[in-house]
């Protein structure tokens, strides 16, 4: 569950890169994707503890630009081209600072997988953004209750 939640994040912070606004976020559109009442109230209770806004933008602390990680070609021989391409998506939306992108690499690298697929990352990426201390972890209701 908690990989579907990631994926959720990445979803809604592209539509916040476009929008600009956690108000704008259709949650009929999340739930008609097949996305449960939980999953996106985890989500956004994950975003609303995470993100800043400033002067109506939303700035996530590891939304840097200007910044490009280069992958080693040891670590290029981890992962798989397309788990490359989902870290940096993941650091260009912001949900992921460049010592959470090192905690990333360096999990990933002791392993001992030779090809890491998208999915495998991000069960990596679920495991360090939701167990932070200090994120709202709402894996404790059940499919009928809702976070307002």
């Amino acid at each position: 569950m908690k990989e579907r939640i990631v994926e959720l994040l990445v979803h809604i912070m592209s539509g916040i890169q476009m929008k600009s606004t956690l108000a704008d976020i259709d949650v009929g559109e999340l739930k008609e994707k097949g996305y449960t009442v939980t999953e996106i109230s985890e989500a956004l209770s994950w975003l609303y503890s995470h993100v800043q806004v400033t002067n109506g933008v939303i700035n996530l602390p590891g939304s840097l630009r200007g910044t490009t990680r280069i992958f080693h070609e040891a670590e290029k021989a981890v992962f798989t081209i397309e788990s490359q391409g989902y870290l940096i998506q993941l650091r260009e939306l912001g949900l992921l600072d460049d010592r959470d992108l090192e905690l990333v690499i360096e999990r990933a690298m002791q392993t001992g997988y030779e090809r890491l697929s998208v999915d495998e990352v991000r069960e990596i990426v679920a495991a360090l953004l939701l167990g932070k201390g200090g994120s709202a972890s709402l894996s404790w209701l059940n499919t009928r209750e809702h976070v307002h």
